[in-house]
């Protein structure tokens, strides 16, 4: 049986679409061929199960710094069938452009950040999944700098920080008291902090009411603290996440997360914080949805002085989803800033996912 991506079954049903001939154009094979492919039912899926939410992009704090305590990314409530694995490879790459000095402190920002993580998960009971993440980070002076500049002289809006570090080239530093307290370098690359983490289904989705299930995760120290890939804490979490499915081809999710960071880093002190990630699903069609959602991520930090550090980090995320088979699942989303809180979130965030559910073995 092919494996629910994480939704009820929803009704299928189809809006018949009406072809003007005077529109065709010599390229039409090849787009006829495009929207046979985003439109077809994959081989397999029963009609009553075609329309199926992919659910939420794993999306978490991609700051430099913030990013580095333990972040429970967004998903579905639902969790992998008993005695089967799942496999998700997650590459994000983030443009982050932030400076700010105090009287105690100063701090500058500017690079590109490339996150590229495995997530393997497995049934280990009924309803309840484990699952282990290994991700990496490689610092950079490229990537989306390019592309966000391109956009900004579009639009006539430069980024008035941007502008006045053009030729700054790669900066990643935080000082303190006059010394140095962290500083990443161009081009290093290493592996970060590794995540272990459960999740089980506690309410199925009802007809008028939503799917709950609960999660956990614990942040094991493996990063490389003097390289700027850890923190070298112990970071506890615990987590909700709610779905319900509406007028057959829509999908409401929210994740809200509480994380315990143990100990100080860099001279500071930590505390509890709450993550939340709002996401509404549009299944257009059997294969392709579209997803909106809103982050919002308390920082780890408080009462430092810097709003680089102590500033909440809200974002609009648009998601792309195409399932290509019953278990192979491609998301492709973007992640911009938004001005509820200002100077520490980063720039922009493009990233693809892929999830590949496997057969028991």
């Amino acid at each position: 049986m092919a494996p629910n991506w994480g939704q009820s079954r929803l009704i299928d049903f189809r809006i018949p679409r009406v072809v003007n001939k005077s529109t065709l154009t010599p390229f039409f094979p090849a787009a006829a061929l495009f929207v046979f492919l985003l439109v077809a039912t994959p081989p397999g899926i029963r009609a009553q199960e075609s329309y199926i939410g992919q659910g939420l992009a794993p999306v978490r704090d991609f700051q430099p710094i913030q990013g580095l305590s333990l972040q429970i990314p967004g998903e579905s409530i639902h969790p992998v069938a008993k005695g089967r694995f799942a496999m998700r490879l997650h590459v994000a790459e983030s443009s982050t452009i932030l400076q700010e000095t105090t009287p105690t402190a100063s701090a500058v920002l500017k690079l590109n950040q490339l996150r590229s993580s495995i997530d393997l998960r497995y049934g280990l009971l009924h309803n309840t999944e484990v699952g282990i993440e290994i991700a990496s980070l490689y610092n950079n002076s490229g990537g989306l700098d390019g592309l966000v500049t391109a956009v900004e002289h579009l639009v006539n809006r430069p980024a008035p920080l941007r502008v006045n570090l053009n030729h700054a080239g790669f900066a990643y530093r935080l000082s303190r008291n006059g010394q140095t307290v962290l500083q990443g370098t161009n081009g290093a690359y290493g592996l970060t902090d590794t995540v272990l983490s459960s999740k089980a289904l506690v309410i199925p989705e009802k007809k008028y009411l939503p799917g709950i299930a609960l999660r956990m995760a614990v942040k094991i120290p493996t990063g490389d603290q003097s390289r700027a890939f850890g923190t070298g804490l112990v970071d506890l979490g615990f987590g909700l996440a709610a779905q319900k499915a509406f007028l057959g081809h829509v999908v409401l999710y929210q994740n809200v997360n509480e994380i315990f960071p143990i100990g100080h880093y860099l001279g500071f002190g930590l505390r509890a914080y709450m993550t939340s990630i709002t996401g509404v699903e549009f299944v257009i069609t059997p294969k392709f949805s579209i997803t909106g959602q809103f982050d919002y991520y308390q920082s780890p930090f408080h009462h430092t002085g810097m709003k680089l550090l102590d500033n909440a980090i809200t974002e609009g995320v648009l998601v792309f989803g195409y399932r290509f088979t019953p278990r192979l699942l491609w998301q492709f989303y973007g992640i911009e800033n938004l001005d509820f809180t200002r100077d520490s979130a980063p720039d922009f965030t493009l990233a693809t996912v892929i999830t590949y559910r496997l057969d028991r073995l």
